[in-house]
Formats: structure tokens, sequence, C-alpha cells
């Protein structure tokens, strides 16, 4: 379980750092930040809030990102958790729902929003999967790490 919660972090914190990349207003690997809301965000994004709500409210994201990434770790004991064992695991099992509710989520046009491209498309090849996976991840560890 210790190389599947170091593939769990590996694979959020970059994803944690591209998102305070995106706070500082840097699109990349998008040509701009119109094409980097269109296809992460979808057109339901507000392109007209001001560069600081923009940036609070990615820097969170980019945190909670990061953040979910040592849930794992601290569960099989590569890192020391601040929490008790018992919020550790309710913690570690609300982010596996998340994530798995969340990526499956990514397949049903539940708002008109979700339907529009290139989001859509990226949302059902790359980001469901994905969070689906890291979802599955966090289910073995839970499953596994738990004394019987």
């Amino acid at each position: 379980m210790t190389l599947l919660a170091l593939i769990t972090a590996a694979v959020l914190w970059p994803i944690a750092g591209l998102h305070m990349l995106w706070a500082f207003g840097n699109p990349w690997p998008f040509k701009s930040e119109d094409d980097l809301a269109k296809s992460v965000g979808g057109p339901s994004l507000d392109h007209n809030i001001g560069f600081a709500a923009k940036f609070i409210i990615t820097v969170i994201a980019a945190g909670a990102i990061w953040g979910a990434g040592l849930l794992p770790l601290m569960q099989i004991g590569v890192l020391p958790s601040p929490f008790g064992e018992v919020i550790l695991f309710w913690l570690l099992v609300l982010q596996t729902a998340v994530f798995l509710i969340r990526g499956a989520l990514g397949y049903v046009d539940l708002v008109p929003a979700s339907a529009y491209e290139p989001f859509r498309t990226n949302n059902r090849r790359y980001f469901s999967p994905l969070i689906i996976s890291l979802g599955l991840a966090c289910a073995a560890i839970l499953i596994f790490s738990v004394e019987t």
C-alpha cells in the first residue's frame, strides 16, 4: 500500500502545482486563459470575476488537492498525522467518496455547461478516469490499511 499511496501523492501534487501556476496567471499548457477556462472549467466559469477572486479560488483548490495527497500517506504511516486514527480514517473515506462521485458525474451531463467542448471531451477522456482511479486507490488504501 505504500507504493499506491506514494503514486497517489505523486499524481496529486503536480496537479496542485499546476493549479498554483494557474493562480498566478500562467495558462500553461494552454495558449490563453480563455483556452484554459474552456478546457478545464467549462464555459460556465464566470470570466468577469476579478484577478483576486480567481487567485483565491484557485489557491484554495491547489491547497485542497495538495492536502488530498497527504491523507493516503498519513493513513499508511509514511507521514505523521495531526488527526486521530478515527478522524483520519473518515477524512480519507470522505475524500474517496468525493473522488468517486466527481469522477462518475463526469460521464453524466447534469447541467448544460457540462456538454460544451472541449471541456466535455477532456472531462470524459482524462479528468474523470483519473479522478475515479484516485478514488479507487484511496479505497484500496482504506481497505488494506485497516487492522483486522
